[in-house]
Formats: structure tokens, C-alpha cells, sequence
């Protein structure tokens, strides 16, 4: 057995007898969609799932690793090859699914680790049901929401949040076989169109604008500019603050369903 709990690679017996310290599902959640020419497909399941393990180590044995769910909202990728999508509708019932077969199993805390910002609004949604509907205790995670200020610290250009030097950077400390090093590009950004429509711009408003509409090559920033390094800083701060969280998240106590 690894220094934490991966239900996959675990037998029916040994997850039986893990069971009785077991109390929190961690559920990697990603997409399957174009990071450009610098970043693998998977690259945000695949960052989920790598930082799931590293936060079921530092909780051991508390903690279980969930198999990931490698497709998420991606519509806005579609112009792109190589991209596949969940309806919001699909992404929401695997996420009661999962919930209700955690419930079955006796664990009724659930932390959705989410690796793919198109994911966020839906995820939300998937937890607030899980919470009222099925009477379990259920968050979202994001590690760009929780190292905000690592990443803005290592953010070299205006533009960033995809396959940029943040992501090529987290997952140079991740999985850095991902990583097409030999081929990085700066993103190919086309002009903006629209007034306080971007997240990177203040007092933006929300608005579903195509990747394709956005940059030729589907990339934002600057990879070239990426490091391990940096991808380790966010990771680490990333991490403590989720464990943070999830300790006093294992403190709260489930309600029946309906209330």
C-alpha cells in the first residue's frame, strides 16, 4: 500500500479494513480538452488527480483518492481538436452519482478537487444538490483560487490562466511528462472585443466566449516562462490551505437530506 489511500488500486478487503479511518472522498474532477501545443489533453484531470494524492498524504489515513473524472464543461474548447465535453446536465448527475455511492459506502464528506476553471460554476451547483438533496457535506477545491496570490506572484504576463506559465508551471512540479518542453509557445491572442468581459480584466462581467475567438493557437501567457519551481510554490500553498480547510470541513456535521 502507497502512503495514502487510492481506491482504485485498492481490493474490496483492503478498502474494508481502511474504512474505519477513512472519512473524506477526495474526487479529482478535470476536463479532456486542447491546451494548445504546449500541454498534454489531460493536463487538468491529470493536475487534479496529482494534487488529490499529495493532499490524501499529508491527511493519511483520513483521506481516500477517488478515480478521476477526466471530462468536465469544455465547450468554450470545442474549436480546437482534441477536445471532448460533458452537458452541464451529464457533469452534474456523475457528481450526485458519485455522492450517492460515497453515501452508500459511509462516507458522507466529499471534496471535489477540481483542476479546470469551466468546471466552477457547475461544481457549485453539483454541491449545493449533494448538500440539500442527499444530506451530505460537500466543497469545491481549485488550486488557483487557493494559491491566488502564489500565482499572481509568478504571473509574467497580462493574459494568463491557460496553458500559460502558471499551468505549464504546475505541471512541470506535477506530472512534467505532460509538458511538450521542445515546443512551448506564448499564446496568439486575438484583440479583445468586449469591455469587462475577462476575468483578468476589474469588474469583469461573465460571459461565455469560444477559446478560438480568443487566441489562434488556444493558448494564454507565456509557457516559456515557466519553472518547476514555481509550479512547487503553488502547489505547496495550494495544498496547505485546502488541508486547512478540510481538517475543520471533517468537523461539520451532515444534516438529513432535505434540510
Amino acid at each position: 500500500m502507497s502512503e495514502w489511500f487510492e481506491l482504485s488500486d485498492m481490493t474490496s478487503r483492503e478498502f474494508a479494513a481502511a474504512r474505519a479511518t477513512i472519512r473524506l472522498a477526495l474526487v479529482p474532477v478535470g476536463a479532456t480538452e486542447q491546451h494548445g501545443p504546449n500541454l498534454a489533453l489531460g493536463t487538468d484531470y491529470v493536475i487534479a488527480h496529482r494534487l488529490s494524492q499529495r493532499l490524501a498524504a499529508l491527511m493519511h489515513p483520513a483521506a481516500v483518492v477517488l478515480p478521476p473524472v477526466p471530462l468536465g464543461l469544455s465547450y468554450h474548447h470545442t474549436g480546437f481538436p482534441g477536445t471532448l465535453s460533458f452537458s452541464p446536465e451529464t457533469f452534474t448527475a456523475v457528481c450526485m452519482d458519485i455522492a450517492r455511492s460515497l453515501k452508500q459506502q459511509g462516507i458522507e464528506h466529499v471534496l471535489f478537487m477540481n483542476g479546470h476553471n469551466g468546471n466552477s460554476a457547475v461544481l457549485n451547483v453539483a454541491a449545493t444538490k449533494i448538500r440539500y438533496d442527499l444530506g451530505m457535506q460537500a466543497a469545491v477545491a481549485f488550486w488557483f483560487q487557493q494559491a491566488g496570490d502564489v500565482v499572481r506572484k509568478h504571473a509574467r504576463t497580462e493574459r494568463y490562466g491557460h496553458a500559460c506559465e502558471i499551468e505549464t508551471s504546475v505541471l512541470m512540479a506535477l506530472a512534467p511528462d505532460m509538458v511538450r518542453g521542445d515546443s512551448l509557445e506564448a499564446g496568439d491572442m486575438l484583440p479583445v472585443t468586449l469591455d469587462h468581459a475577462f476575468n483578468n480584466q476589474p469588474f469583469f462581467l461573465t460571459v461565455p466566449v469560444p477559446f478560438h475567438e480568443q487566441t489562434r493557437n488556444g493558448v494564454f501567457g507565456d509557457a516559456r516562462l515557466a519553472s518547476p519551481e514555481a509550479g512547487e510554490a503553488i502547489v505547496t500553498a495550494a495544498l496547505a490551505r485546502t488541508r486547512a480547510f478540510a481538517e475543520t470541513f471533517l468537523a461539520t456535521a451532515c444534516g438529513g437530506a432535505g434540510k
